[in-house]
């Protein structure tokens, strides 16, 4: 997985502007990749943030809980 880092994304100080202006001239595109290293940095975006368990009381067919209701 890479990250993406856009240089329009940033604010810049005039003196970087200046060379942001020359990557413009000179290069196609102010995007840049960056292969992730840190494994443990990459799972806290997969982590959830809240460990919760979930209950349903679905059932697959309802005319089925509409029979035993009305029985």
């Amino acid at each position: 997985m890479d990250i993406v880092k856009n240089l329009k994304d940033y604010q810049l100080s005039p003196k970087q502007r200046i060379f942001a202006g020359y990557l413009k001239d000179n290069v196609d595109s102010f995007v840049c990749y960056e292969k992730i290293t840190n494994r443990a940095a990459l799972r806290q975006y997969f982590a959830p943030n809240i460990t919760y368990i979930e209950y349903s009381t679905a059932i697959g067919e309802p005319a089925e809980l509409l029979a035993r209701a009305y029985a």
